[in-house]
């Protein structure tokens, strides 16, 4: 993969709170991606629904001694995302699975941790740039032309930006105000699309 195992194996170090965040991130950016497919699917509340998860996880963080059940949180999502036996997936579907992937790595990065979930993250939200290239010039290329892309070497650079600033970065509402200004991104997700926040 174009980051590398380094990448990876250094996301997978990190803490479950900071797995959750790096995830968290990742997913806010990726919500406008959601939303339009949730439009274009008729996904009648979907776009709520995410939104509520976003926010109910952004509280999660902002106060450690909170009492939110993020199982239940994740059973309440759950029908909103892409019907995992659904055959012939159009980008769309696509695109939106990686967001509803991040969102639900954000989740079980704190009630299961396998140490996998930043990572699940990461691959996710790159694979949705890959995969926009691909649609725009309709052909593959090698990871080498990949990483010589602007639009792949901003997402990992935010991707490595994000990691530093999680690492260096003590738990609280600071730091949770610092993220969702990253995550926001002005509006715009990582493959260009800009949705208005309901």
């Amino acid at each position: 993969m174009i980051f590398g195992e380094k990448f990876y194996d250094m996301l997978s170090k990190m803490s479950p709170w900071r797995q959750s965040l790096f995830a968290l991130v990742l997913a806010q950016r990726q919500f406008p991606n959601y939303a339009l497919w949730a439009e274009v699917e008729n996904i009648s509340g979907g776009v709520h629904a995410f939104n509520k998860t976003l926010d109910t996880l952004w509280e999660f963080h902002s106060d450690k001694f909170n009492t939110i059940d993020l199982e239940k949180v994740l059973d309440e999502f759950e029908p909103y995302m892409l019907d995992d036996e659904k055959n012939d997936l159009s980008v769309g579907d696509l695109f939106s699975l990686d967001a509803t992937l991040s969102l639900s790595a954000s989740i079980i990065a704190i009630i299961l941790h396998e140490g996998e979930e930043a990572e699940m993250a990461s691959r996710a939200s790159l694979s949705g740039v890959i995969r926009k290239i691909e649609q725009e010039t309709d052909r593959e290329y090698t990871d080498e032309e990949f990483r010589e892309m602007q639009s792949v070497d901003n997402e990992v650079n935010f991707q490595v930006e994000l990691y530093e600033l999680l690492e260096k970065s003590s738990r609280g509402e600071e730091l949770v105000k610092k993220l969702k200004i990253l995550a926001f991104n002005n509006g715009v997700s990582n493959i260009g699309i800009a949705v208005e926040k309901d």
